[in-house]
């Protein structure tokens, strides 16, 4: 089982949460939801303190920790960054497309 079905009973987008996560899995991210995170998210470990991270926010903007923001679209569904030691993200993406995300990870992975 996902973590993300434990730490998140009630999350309305498994789909592109587990699409996400099976297209980047061989590039070596897994599921690091924790409930006490606004959403689920995917990571890698990339070494030296620092993670790739892929929030994957609710698919109801009602849901969403930031519901103004993804309603006006200022905030889109998936943001996709990376995080220091410190918990900061130096780069952040942010889509409504999932497809669009995955190839960006893709390339970045290999760039």
């Amino acid at each position: 089982m996902n973590k993300v079905k434990k730490e998140f009973p009630n999350f309305d987008d498994l789909e592109s949460f587990e699409k996400i996560l099976n297209a980047l899995k061989g590039e070596g991210f897994e599921d690091y939801s924790w409930h006490n995170d606004a959403m689920p998210c995917i990571g890698k470990d990339i070494g030296n303190d620092f993670h790739l991270i892929i929030w994957v926010d609710y698919k109801n903007p009602d849901l969403a920790e930031f519901v103004d923001e993804r309603k006006d679209g200022s905030m889109k569904q998936f943001m996709f960054g990376e995080r220091d030691a410190d918990g900061e993200y130096t780069e952040e993406y942010h889509y409504d497309d999932a497809d669009k995300l995955i190839a960006d990870a893709k390339k970045i992975l290999t760039a």
